[in-house]
């Protein structure tokens, strides 16, 4: 069996008298991919803040047993500099080999001539492939991603998603909150659907087909209702 990287116990989250993650459990093993997916206010992001300890849980446990990464919902950078400034910095101190730094923007496919421009004069796109560079350099065993397609553009998102099932082949494991179902579809072995901080229904995806992604689409749709 392979080996357990995340593992959640009976999670929950509660601010004032308002319980925004309700009992959640999840385990992610090497090379698998599982998917968030729930409306606005449905608890994901908080659930992915706690597991990481960015929020203090209100009861159960995490344990995780991999090197890991995040990417923010919305991330924050130092735009004065560069995204291979950044990148080296980030090598530098996680002592990482300096070639890691190229090697992770190479990967997310930025273009070279706009490395060594401060990100000030990035587009959004180009803004979030740095962002997915840092969250991919070093090779991490566990990567949680929060809408990591944000403003990309289609050929961009094909782009990204070639590359998360390159590393998912390869073994990494991901835990993906995104709005985007067909891309959930293309890359998670599971989702967990959430409404009220409840997972309410886990699907298991097979095919990874359209008819997967539209069926999602329409739990999600029913889920969402009931907890209005």
């Amino acid at each position: 069996m392979r080996p357990e990287y995340l593992a959640v116990n009976k999670l929950s989250k509660q601010y004032g008298n308002n319980l925004v993650v309700k009992e959640v459990d999840l385990v992610i093993r090497r090379g698998e991919a599982i998917g968030l997916l729930g409306a606005n206010g449905a608890g994901k992001s908080t659930l992915i803040k706690s597991i990481l300890g960015l929020v203090h849980s209100s009861q159960g446990s995490v344990e995780i047993n991999a090197s890991s990464s995040y990417l923010p919902e919305q991330p924050q950078m130092p735009i004065s500099l560069s995204a291979l400034s950044l990148l080296k910095f980030k090598c530098k101190t996680n002592r990482l080999p300096p070639s890691s730094a190229q090697q992770a923007l190479d990967d997310v496919q930025l273009s070279k001539q706009v490395r060594n421009q401060a990100m000030r004069e990035y587009s959004k796109g180009m803004r979030q492939r740095t962002s997915l560079a840092l969250a991919l350099c070093g090779e991490p065993q566990l990567i949680i991603l929060d809408e990591p397609m944000s403003g990309l553009d289609a050929l961009g998102r094909a782009e990204i998603l070639q590359l998360l099932q390159q590393r998912k082949s390869a073994g990494t494991a991901f835990l993906m909150s995104s709005h985007i179902v067909s891309d959930m579809v293309q890359l998670c072995d599971r989702v967990l659907i959430m409404a009220s901080g409840r997972v309410c229904e886990t699907v298991e995806l097979h095919d990874h087909s359209l008819e997967e992604a539209k069926d999602l689409e329409v739990r999600l749709a029913q889920w969402s209702h009931r907890h209005e």
